[in-house]
């Protein structure tokens, strides 16, 4: 399970920096404003995914249980 959690914490940060990366160059954010876009969304893209992948896994054992 730890090699699955670090897998989704990896895609997370990357998923949400380059979406944080984004939003900041189309709205022409320089510096603090650009590094807190980047910095908020990578987190957020972390946490998204870690309980998207949890829920998955949860609902893969709950399926090969009932079998």
């Amino acid at each position: 399970m730890k090699y699955r959690t670090d897998i989704a914490c990896s895609l997370g940060l990357l998923a949400g920096t380059t979406f944080g990366s984004g939003i900041a160059f189309l709205f022409g954010w320089q510096a603090y404003r650009a590094l807190t876009s980047v910095s908020v969304f990578g987190i957020a893209g972390v946490i998204i995914t870690i309980v998207v992948f949890r829920l998955l896994h949860r609902k893969s054992v709950s399926t090969s249980n009932s079998r």
